[in-house]
């Protein structure tokens, strides 16, 4: 702040004393007008002055109300997810039962991950195509197909599940009553709530089967279809009760439905929604069992897994916002106790009047 001058005339013989004498001099290395931008000049901040310290204040003064009231929010957002996880896992656990007449797109949250039974066939001419979508860096698709049921319901959405891109158009699939199952069949399903768009998804071709993101109800609309979206379950077992010789590769396998049978009397089926309700469902226990890798060079879609897939990671973002708090309050508290808010042109006004008197 101050610079010791020790410069003389050198001209002339100096003595000892004099020596003392200049380097005792001081002098304030203090810029009394400093120059301002006309940015601070019409915005009236000046670095380091009492609108900037304000500022940063006032921020930091709501930095800790702000995270803990979102680090709050969070553990009623995390309650309410455990509490949804845990209805779609118990709804896992029921026996699939028909598909019943009656329900509607609002009825899908309270059916959401509940196994049905669905009859009729598919439509092949219709079918969708969702992607591309990667599985084990193989190029492919999400097949979804309106399913004509039998009893009168109208149309659902199947999502098959993937198939490679190569096997896109139903001649060039393999093991065609699996791949392709002709007239009457029940495939097990479980009951999904369509992804809302994104912000960032762009809109629909009309026109096209290829979309870029699930949309269900631009899909519906298109195909011809209700609203209703369903999952098909993968299962790599064998129909136990029709036994087809045919060729994968270089293996020779007994094949026959992969999560469809035909139903003998499908009208018999009961359309409770009770849980646990009393219906018959495949046994593939003891029938042979494909190799995912046989499905895929086939064209035969990948059905899904029977697991819920909601993300869960409100604990994460409850623990984030409480430590930004607490590291927040911990700063403001430095911050007042070390003085930090003082205007410095003031104090250094006053450590000059202090040294100068």
């Amino acid at each position: 702040m101050f610079k010791i001058i020790r410069s003389v005339k050198p001209n002339k013989k100096v003595t000892a004393q004099q020596q003392r004498l200049y380097a005792s001099a001081k002098t304030a290395n203090i810029d009394w007008n400093p120059v301002r931008s006309k940015k601070q000049l019409s915005q009236g901040i000046e670095f380091g002055g009492k609108t900037s310290s304000k500022v940063f204040l006032g921020l930091l003064c709501l930095a800790p109300i702000i995270t803990f009231a979102l680090g709050t929010w969070q553990v009623k957002r995390l309650k309410w997810k455990n509490k949804l996880v845990a209805e779609c896992e118990d709804r896992l656990t029921y026996k699939p039962i028909p598909m019943p007449k009656n329900v509607t797109k609002e009825d899908l949250p309270n059916l959401e991950y509940r196994k049905v039974l669905v009859t009729g066939h598919f439509d092949y001419s219709r079918e969708a195509f969702v992607g591309p979508r990667l599985h084990d860096t193989r190029r492919g698709y999400t097949l979804v197909c309106p399913f004509v049921q039998s009893n009168g319901a109208g149309e659902v959405l199947i999502d098959r599940g993937w198939i490679a891109a190569e096997k896109v158009i139903p001649s060039q699939r393999n093991l065609q009553h699996l791949s392709v199952p002709k007239g009457e069949i029940t495939v097990e399903c479980v009951i999904r709530v369509p992804p809302k768009k994104g912000i960032f998804n762009i809109d629909h071709d009309k026109g096209s089967r290829l979309y870029q993101y699930l949309d269900a109800d631009t899909m519906a609309e298109e195909l011809g279809s209700r609203p209703i979206y369903l999952q098909a379950l993968q299962n790599f077992h064998d129909k136990p009760d029709q036994h087809i010789l045919d060729t994968v590769g270089d293996a020779n396998k007994k094949t026959g439905s992969w999560a469809f049978w035909k139903s003998s009397n499908p009208s018999t089926a009961s359309s409770s929604m009770v849980p646990g309700a009393d219906t018959k469902s495949l046994d593939y226990d003891t029938a042979e069992e494909f190799d995912p890798l046989q499905f895929i060079n086939a064209g035969v879609p990948l059905g899904k897994i029977p697991k819920v897939d909601y993300k869960n990671n409100h604990l994460n973002y409850l623990v984030t916002w409480y430590s930004l708090s607490f590291a927040s309050t911990a700063l403001l508290i430095y911050m007042f106790k070390k003085g930090k808010f003082i205007n410095p042109t003031e104090e250094k006004l006053k450590y000059t009047k202090k040294i100068m008197n």
